[in-house]
């Protein structure tokens, strides 16, 4: 992105191809549906107009961006989830040059709503890209006769191409259950775009919470077949479940979920026992307790990674330096992480 909150204009992409192998939303709709004990639902392949899709609002990633972003084509400066919609906007804007490369390899899935409209389940950022990539990418042939995808805002783009532009969708004709929705969606993220730890842990939490309700237990096979865990990945996750209600252990979920906690923190807490949480919670966050709590602050934004690089390094002690010299420092997105990781570290030193 520019200073203006443009996106760059990139030039010529040439990338794999974006996805999973065909047909495997079809098998994940089966398994899900055999695992519920319900008949697995009918569906068809069907050219619908992006007019017709409805985007999904309870989805389980933290999505920021909305259709006006895309209609616009860059974020505004004065947004207060600018930071956020700028990274997501920079997926989508390469997922769409891959879709303008190599076309829609895996189809969103949606369920039939009455008439023409179809509602996602899967794929919002395949149709979020799609819609952009309809807008703001030209494709042209360069002097060699290659194809080029230019990035082209266009400030006012004519919205009546949206009845018009068709993408392929696997629609399900009948809505499925609720969980099998969520589930479906869950998957969908995690196999095309890894979710975040927090993304994960709320559906984790709401799952869990429909099963109560229904009298089951969440298995360690629903974590490995939904979250894409290991088997010990997954009886760790267990631990979160089974202390979820915990006072303690609820605090720091939502420490967690809003970006204030470590996981590896909630995983160490819920192994503990149960007499020993208090003291652990006390010792890691002080008697504030309530840190989560507090709105998030914008740090600003850098390209320069060696300055923070710098700044890190020259303010951890001998015991951690060898750990932070060893992160990725070349990388923004390892940056990012790297800085969210010495912030913990900062807050636990000095408070």
């Amino acid at each position: 992105m520019t200073e203006e909150g443009l996106p760059r204009k990139p030039g010529l992409l040439k990338r794999n191809a974006v996805g999973v192998q065909p047909g495997t939303i079809s098998k994940v709709a089966a398994q899900i549906a055999a695992a519920e004990n319900a008949k697995q639902q009918e569906y068809e392949l069907r050219q619908v107009p992006l007019a017709d899709i409805q985007l999904w609002e309870d989805q389980p990633r933290t999505f920021h961006l909305t259709l006006s972003d895309i209609y616009r084509g860059y974020i505004q400066e004065d947004d207060p989830y600018r930071m956020n919609k700028t990274e997501e906007l920079e997926g989508i804007i390469t997922l769409a040059m891959s879709l303008k490369e190599f076309g829609l390899l895996n189809p969103p899935i949606a369920f039939a709503l009455p008439g023409k409209h179809v509602q996602l389940m899967g794929g919002q950022r395949r149709t979020m890209a799609a819609i952009f990539g309809l807008f703001h990418l030209e494709t042209i042939i360069d002097e060699q006769e290659n194809r080029v995808h230019e990035l082209t805002i266009n400030p006012e783009p004519d919205l009546t191409l949206l009845h018009v532009e068709r993408i392929t969708v696997k629609v399900f004709l009948r809505k499925p259950q609720a969980q099998t929705v969520e589930r479906l969606g869950i998957i969908d993220n995690v196999q095309r775009d890894d979710l975040s730890i927090g993304d994960k842990l709320r559906w984790l939490i709401k799952f869990s919470a429909h099963q109560e309700e229904k009298g089951r237990a969440v298995r360690w096979r629903d974590l490995v077949d939904t979250l894409g865990l290991s088997r010990s990945q997954a009886y760790e996750w267990m631990n979160v479940v089974q202390t979820r209600n915990d006072e303690y252990v609820r605090q720091v979920i939502q420490f967690v979920i809003e970006g204030n906690a470590s996981f590896a923190k909630l995983l160490e807490l819920a192994k503990a026992d149960s007499h020993q949480r208090a003291h652990q919670f006390r010792q890691w966050f002080g008697e504030r307790g309530g840190r989560g709590n507090t709105a998030k602050v914008s740090l600003g934004h850098t390209t320069n990674l060696n300055a923070l690089k710098s700044l890190v390094l020259a303010n951890v002690d001998d015991d951690h330096l060898e750990e932070f010299k060893a992160l990725n420092w070349d990388d923004p997105k390892s940056v990012k992480k790297a800085f969210a990781t010495f912030l913990d570290y900062w807050i636990e030193k000095n408070g």
